[in-house]
């Protein structure tokens, strides 16, 4: 006769293959978990890199924008005393002005020629004299335009004065005459070159 085995054996195999599957999910389970907190803490490190690469950045701007302020000021204090360094060479130049002026006006002046007024309004003069004749004063406006320190001669004026109380000016024929000129101006390096 044939033997039987009447053992829930069944039900012991399917058993234990569920034992088996749950093992198997369970150490999937754990496996993932792992491996998620793997990647977050690589990507948590990663960020904290960033971060403090971040933070440094933000530092360093801070410092970079702090000298460029600086420099700013020190910009703008550069021009400041370049404006004064300026306007002192400009009051250094027209210290000595008027003496260059009149000095070159002496050489410039045709015999003949007599000045009674010269006018400084800016850098434009206004002169005005007597002339023995027209030759004596066009010789002084030749002068005056190869001169380094005149410019632009312009004669507003030129007449016989018979009303002149002064009988010498009535005999010699004296002419007034008024004109204008513009001074050349230049640094006193030029300046003294030119002398």
């Amino acid at each position: 006769m044939p033997s039987i085995n009447l053992l829930p054996w069944r039900e012991e195999a399917k058993q234990q293959r569920l034992n088996e599957f749950y093992g198997f999910m369970g150490g999937a389970a754990l496996f993932s978990c792992l491996l998620v907190y793997v990647v977050i803490s690589i990507i948590g490190s990663q960020i904290e890199q960033q971060q403090a690469k971040n933070n440094f950045l933000v530092q360093e701007t801070a410092i970079l924008e702090q000298r460029i302020s600086e420099i700013k000021d020190i910009r703008e204090t550069k021009d400041n005393l370049k404006k004064r360094m300026d306007l002192i060479e400009k009051l250094q130049n027209a210290r000595n002005l008027p003496t260059y002026l009149m000095d070159n006006m002496a050489k410039i002046v045709s015999p003949g020629v007599y000045l009674d007024k010269i006018e400084r309004v800016g850098n434009t003069l206004w002169v005005s004299g007597l002339s023995e004749s027209n030759n004596h004063l066009a010789n002084t406006i030749r002068n005056v335009e190869t001169s380094q320190w005149f410019s632009t001669p312009l004669l507003q004026k030129i007449k016989i004065d018979n009303d002149t109380n002064n009988a010498i000016e009535k005999l010699r024929g004296l002419s007034k005459f008024s004109m204008r000129v513009d001074i050349n101006l230049r640094t006193e390096k030029e300046n003294n070159d030119g002398n």
